[in-house]
């Protein structure tokens, strides 16, 4: 008896080594949502899914940088299906400009509970400082997109505005950026969209937050969002014996572009590392697959969506060669607190994201008038941001101090900022942002 319990002990081992572990990354502000309340949201994956899902701690932490990674451990086959649920599961939200005094002669409390019933979406408004102008933010969920599409259709008509301008806001990662920037203008063309991405490639500094700007017709921004999101760097990674390795699979990946990494952890035991674009995921899953020596099971081979396709082209094996760049530009980059991408502190944008009745005459023009303005200090300063909760508790206003230190914002750049800067930050207040405005313009 003693025996088998040992031999079925060596066995359990052997298998816990040999569930592999995916990492994928999701916009952090999303991760509570994803979370649910109590965790009721993400437990229910996990049981459905026999996978064990886990979110950075250093995010429920203020003032700590931001990690959008999600770590999914399980059989292959559950991790499949828990990237599918946390996709689909996660939020949509398209910005639209309307007149305020429409939304006001319809009434925000009666907009707010038709679109809940009839399209399952939530409105939150944030109306300009002309008063004239009402940013309006329409929010759904992946999988239920074409419900949120349509209600942005039938938005547009209730308003009587125009949905050439749409305006689609991704919070992201430093890789990802890293990873898009040279096929932005492939997306564009293909899509019509407009996008506006931070130049990366001559940063000093590396900032902490990422914000990638869409704008164009509902369709467009839609299907560039999507093939953006298949830009995504995506990991799998196993521990197994090292006899079990075979080295032939390293070539292998480089012609499906998959990065192929091997460590050795223990005395016997390798640490593989695969990792490609999302858009790359059926070969990813498969040569893991071929890595732990399983059958073929259909329910390994992810699904994705159609948008992905054409990224195949796009793209063309360059997930390797982006990331021996990326390591090299890493590893001359000193990092530091600054929380800005290159491309907004390089200069100011003269049309910020949220202008009434923009049109876009091509995608270029669109790529310039699809990001908020910039900001101009180059480096976090705690005396000025001492100065800064000075100054909004001399109006009124302290409670906003440390919003704007978890985002990293002193006097310098209080300064510069505009009201969709504010917004962006989530100061929803009107009043509050009205004040502040005005602040800036009388003190500085």
């Amino acid at each position: 008896m003693l025996s088998l319990h040992l031999s079925s002990s060596a066995a359990s081992q052997q298998m816990a080594k040999d569930l592999p572990t995916l990492a994928i990354e999701v916009s952090y502000p999303f991760h509570s949502h994803l979370i649910g309340r109590s965790g009721r949201n993400i437990n229910r994956i996990m049981e459905d899914t026999g996978t064990r899902i886990h979110f950075p701690d250093r995010n429920r932490i203020a003032g700590e940088s931001k990690s959008n990674s999600v770590i999914i451990r399980g059989r292959l086959a559950g991790l499949e299906m828990a990237r599918q649920r946390i996709r689909a599961d996660i939020p949509v939200e398209f910005v639209v400009d309307c007149s305020l005094e429409r939304i006001n002669s319809i009434g925000q409390s009666s907009l707010l509970q038709y679109f809940s019933t009839t399209f399952g979406v939530l409105l939150r408004f944030y109306p300009k400082i002309d008063g004239v102008d009402c940013q309006v933010n329409i929010r759904g969920q992946q999988n239920r997109v074409q419900h949120l599409k349509e209600s942005v259709v039938y938005f547009g008509r209730l308003m009587h505005t125009s949905l050439e301008s749409v305006v689609v806001k991704m919070e992201t990662s430093f890789d990802h950026v890293w990873l898009v920037r040279d096929h932005v203008d492939q997306i564009v063309a293909t899509t019509g969209a407009g996008i506006r991405c931070p130049d990366v490639s001559i940063s000093t500094e590396l900032p902490k937050k990422y914000c990638i700007w869409i704008r164009g017709s509902l369709d467009q921004v839609h299907l560039a969002t999507s093939m953006l999101t298949g830009l995504l760097p995506m990991q799998l990674m196993v521990q197994t014996e090292s006899q079990r390795f075979n080295p032939c699979f390293l070539e292998e990946a480089k012609t499906t572009d998959i990065l192929f990494r091997v460590e050795r952890s223990l005395s016997n035991t390798l640490t593989i590392r695969l990792a490609s674009y999302e858009w790359n995921a059926r070969n990813l899953f498969d040569l893991m697959r071929r890595c732990l020596d399983l059958p073929f099971d259909q329910r390994i081979l992810p699904s994705l969506p159609e948008s992905w396709l054409a990224l195949v082209e796009i793209t063309c094996n360059s997930f390797i060669r982006s990331s021996a760049k990326l390591s090299s530009f890493l590893s001359s980059t000193t990092q530091s607190v600054s929380r800005q991408p290159s491309a907004i502190l390089m200069g100011d944008v003269s049309e910020s994201c949220s202008s009434n009745n923009s049109r876009l005459s091509s995608p270029r023009a669109a790529i310039e008038s699809c990001i908020p303005a910039s900001l101009a200090a180059s480096r976090f300063d705690q005396n000025s941001s001492r100065l800064l909760s000075q100054l909004l508790e001399n109006v009124g206003l302290s409670h906003y101090s440390n919003l704007f230190v978890q985002n990293e914002v002193d006097l310098a750049m209080f300064s510069t900022l505009k009201d969709e800067d504010l917004i962006s930050i989530g100061i929803s207040s009107f009043g509050a942002r009205k004040i502040m405005l005005n602040s800036i313009r009388g003190t500085f």
